[in-house]
């Protein structure tokens, strides 16, 4: 068995690998099997000389469907094998830019540099499901440098944890990110690719051509695409595996959040307040029933929660309708069967209720301004500490 561990020869320079990965969209694998059924692995161990020498002597099937494949050695994209014909094994393959190639194989020499068994595009005849990599026979790493269906998400990572394998989502970088909190635009395929247990919800990245991962970590949700969230990055050779988890957020990191939101609360009442029909806005009309100036809310409505994506509404709009729910004496339980606040899913309805309920705690904790030793950041940085308990135990 060929199990080549050097990639240095096959890193391409910046100003190639960008023009390649906008220009060049190929199905190819990285793995084959020789007709003496040995695999072969295009990892970087051979020059681009010899691998030409040995295509001319073996012959290469993929490992999946058996069908022949060709080798593939051009002087720019990454030597890879192809299928020679359609193959119905393509309907298991992503179209695959150089990108993706050269992460494959950055991560495939991570965990080989940290003594882990790897096996790079791994096919598991069980599920029909080719893993980018599968490490120890536990993990499946994918990663994603292309938008993919959430459905085609959600049925991968079933297919794997069928077979107690934990599926670990990261997507690839073209560009670094910015490390700062700040407004992080998400879609709902990277939003399925969250990870992590013990602590909030992230989402790991990794930027082959800096060999360099990210975190989109404590994230709360705004609207439609929109998070706030703190973006931090770490160098490959720091990493570790399992992967490092993201620390939560400081009391002043947290004060930084709040000011987002207080931002994004102000853009939000102005485009109520231009509204061309303020009598159809619920936002103005909930703003009248609880006697409340449009232009200068309390600063406790549309603040930051965790779990506030199982809304799909701006949190200074439900926070609004759940303290008009409840100067009204309905009950939170009866306000989510309602459907007067809009959930992300029926099935978050559990959640939601729970989200609200926190949410006025906060509310009757504050209105009255009775605890007059503590702020909005402290008692919101508190219910936020609160919530990363919970999701440790």
């Amino acid at each position: 068995m060929v199990r080549p561990t050097n990639l240095s020869m096959f890193l391409l320079p910046k100003a190639f690998l960008f023009h390649i990965m906008e220009k060049r969209r190929v199905i190819c694998i990285l793995v084959a099997k020789t007709a003496r059924q040995e695999f072969f692995y295009l990892t970087g161990k051979h020059t681009r000389t010899e691998l030409q020498e040995i295509r001319l002597r073996e012959q290469f099937f993929c490992p999946s469907c058996q069908a022949p494949l060709l080798l593939k050695i051009g002087e720019i994209n990454i030597p890879h094998f192809a299928h020679q014909t359609l193959s119905l094994c393509d309907n298991f393959s992503e179209p695959e830019s150089s990108l993706h190639l050269q992460g494959k194989l950055l991560l495939y020499q991570f965990f080989q540099q940290l003594d882990f068994k790897v096996d790079l595009e791994s096919y598991i005849p069980q599920i029909r499901q080719r893993a980018d990599l599968l490490v120890s026979g536990q993990f499946a790493i994918e990663f994603q440098c292309s938008k993919i269906p959430v459905p085609q998400l959600n049925q991968r990572s079933e297919g794997y944890r069928r077979l107690n394998i934990q599926p670990i989502w990261i997507k690839g970088l073209k560009e670094p990110c910015c490390e700062e909190i700040g407004l992080i635009r998400l879609g709902t395929h990277e939003v399925e690719m969250r990870q992590g247990a013990d602590q909030a919800l992230f989402i790991l990245l990794f930027h082959p051509l800096d060999n360099r991962f990210y975190y989109h970590s404590n994230l709360f949700y705004v609207s439609s695409n929109r998070w706030v969230g703190k973006t931090k990055s770490i160098r490959a050779r720091n990493q570790i595996f399992p992967f490092a988890v993201p620390k939560p957020l400081t009391k002043e990191e947290f004060n930084v959040v709040l000011g987002i939101f207080r931002n994004v609360r102000q853009r939000y009442t102005r485009s109520q307040l231009y509204n061309e029909n303020r009598i159809k806005s619920l936002y103005c009309r909930l703003c009248y029933e609880l006697r409340l100036d449009m232009t200068n809310l309390p600063a406790f409505f549309g603040i930051p929660i965790l779990g506030a994506e199982c809304l799909k509404q701006p949190a200074v709009l439900w926070q609004l309708q759940a303290v008009a729910a409840w100067e009204k004496g309905v009950s939170v339980d009866t306000l989510i069967a309602s459907g007067k606040l809009v959930l992300s899913n029926p099935a978050h309805a559990s959640q939601a209720v729970a989200l609200v309920s926190e949410y006025l705690a906060i509310y009757m904790t504050l209105k009255d301004g009775s605890s007059k030793d503590s702020s909005l950041l402290d008692i919101a940085y508190d219910n936020y500490c609160k919530n990363l308990r919970k999701l440790r135990k």
